[in-house]
């Protein structure tokens, strides 16, 4: 398979994420006070923000590919074009300690990045998530120039999504976020998300493609998969931007 792929054009969009970690035994009270709270988010975000709630799945079969690694219940994401970072990291100020003891604050994360959308789409019902981390010796720029343009041909290549997206982690602003909103984590290098209509479709399609053998071995030249992290969730819209 040739993954040779032209670099996205730049979109100006910026995207505020808050993964957030559950307490044993509460999850599903952890979806559903960050449901709640979300209104409320996407109301202080203003206008032409979009406000996505993902809820890890059930049973979700995508972390045992990083065992070493806990996955994110839920996920409280802003997203906005043609503006910056911190009205939308302010609009998330408070949730974390909101969320009190449903919630390990230090193992929750905050990831601020600009979204490329290799393979638009609108939103799906699902969407996988892999928050990247580098593998030691590859520098950010290497780390970045792999994914864009050899790596992001197999998103590109996977069959049974309706789209692929790469987030581009911003280190600084990802720290400065995670201290601010009071969780613990940040150094993601990236997101890589698969948008998928089911997990029946998806794995019915990629079970007779080479894609999902190929692509974990390319990673293996510039990704630390085992301190990478991965989960599916169910998409809930609370503001469409």
């Amino acid at each position: 398979m040739s993954t040779t792929s032209t670099t996205p054009t730049p979109t100006g969009v910026q995207r505020v994420s808050l993964f957030l970690a559950a307490r044993g035994g509460c999850r599903a009270a952890l979806a559903e006070a960050t449901l709640g709270l979300a209104p409320e988010v996407a109301e202080r975000a203003g206008p032409g923000v979009r406000t996505v709630v993902l809820v890890e799945l059930d049973e979700d079969p995508f972390p045992a590919s990083n065992p070493r690694m806990r996955p994110f219940e839920v996920v409280l994401e802003l997203q906005a074009e043609g503006r910056g970072a911190d009205p939308l990291v302010g609009a998330l100020d408070g949730v974390a300690a909101r969320l009190g003891e449903l919630a390990h604050a230090d193992l929750s994360a905050a990831v601020v990045g600009a979204p490329l959308f290799v393979v638009p789409c609108e939103l799906t019902p699902l969407r996988y998530q892999y928050l990247m981390r580098r593998k030691a010796g590859t520098s950010r720029e290497a780390y970045l120039d792999h994914y864009v343009h050899h790596h992001s041909g197999y998103g590109r290549a996977t069959p049974g999504i309706a789209g692929y997206t790469q987030v581009h982690a911003d280190p600084d602003a990802s720290a400065a976020a995670a201290r601010r909103l009071g969780v613990g984590t940040w150094a993601a290098d990236s997101v890589s998300e698969l948008h998928l209509r089911s997990l029946e479709e998806f794995f019915a399609a990629v079970g007779t493609s080479t894609v999902a053998r190929e692509a974990p071995a390319d990673e293996e030249r510039f990704v630390d998969r085992a301190n990478s992290i991965s989960a599916c969730g169910t998409t809930h819209v609370v503001a469409p931007g």
